[in-house]
């Protein structure tokens, strides 16, 4: 807790007077918050570039073993460069870590889905339709979880529970909070390289990302 005023309350909640305190000791105070303050914000915005990360790498992962499927190449490995088109941006990713879905929770996910298009008109062309979206985006041609259309799903939670026209919205929400729990990561030794350019031709820089690329 952030001290104020002329009365701080120390570790073990007793009160002492700021003119009583070492200034070394208040100037600490200070500083320790402010840095608590930006290394929070870093960690969030870390987590927010793991997962779009994470989505990035599977769809184009998953991209590419088509492609291999279809050209009757070798099975592309784990480790990968993503580029722009214009090859002003190059992202280096290693060894990633891998998610994949619990069978137990993937079955309660399917069934929470089918309980809240049956609780639509099953004749209203739009119930339908979104029925079969929400299968297109989860399920593979092999049955399995589409892992980087589940991540973009989780995407619309928020605008769903927020709107409050679309019926039944509490069981679509279920639905997919019930992914959170289906979840499951195999470590890695996850790596992430980001360089870009300003310009086409330019050379391109590194993105700090570690407090030693500084």
């Amino acid at each position: 807790m952030k001290q104020k005023g002329k009365i701080w309350a120390d570790a073990t909640g007793r009160d002492v007077a700021t003119y009583a305190i070492n200034p070394v000791l208040r100037i600490e105070e200070k500083h320790s918050h402010r840095i608590a303050s930006a290394a929070l914000r870093v960690e969030k915005a870390l987590k927010n570039l793991n997962d779009v990360m994470l989505e990035g790498y599977t769809e184009v992962y998953e991209a590419k073993v088509k492609d291999a499927e279809i050209k009757n190449n070798k099975k592309p490995t784990q480790g990968m460069t993503i580029n722009s088109f214009d090859e002003t941006i190059e992202i280096k990713i290693t060894k990633p870590n891998s998610m994949y879905f619990d069978n137990d929770y993937t079955e309660m996910v399917k069934n929470k889905f089918d309980e809240y298009f049956a609780s639509l008109n099953a004749a209203n062309d739009t119930a339908v339709f979104l029925k079969e979206i929400v299968g297109d985006l989860l399920m593979t041609s092999g049955g399995r979880l589409d892992s980087s259309k589940v991540l973009k799903l989780r995407k619309y939670r928020e605008r769903i529970a927020k709107n409050k026209k679309i019926k039944n919205a509490k069981l679509f929400i279920a639905a997919v909070d019930l992914f959170d729990k289906a979840i499951r990561t195999k470590k890695g030794n996850t790596g992430i390289y980001v360089s870009v350019a300003e310009n086409v031709g330019d050379k391109r820089r590194k993105v700090a990302l570690k407090i030693q690329d500084i």
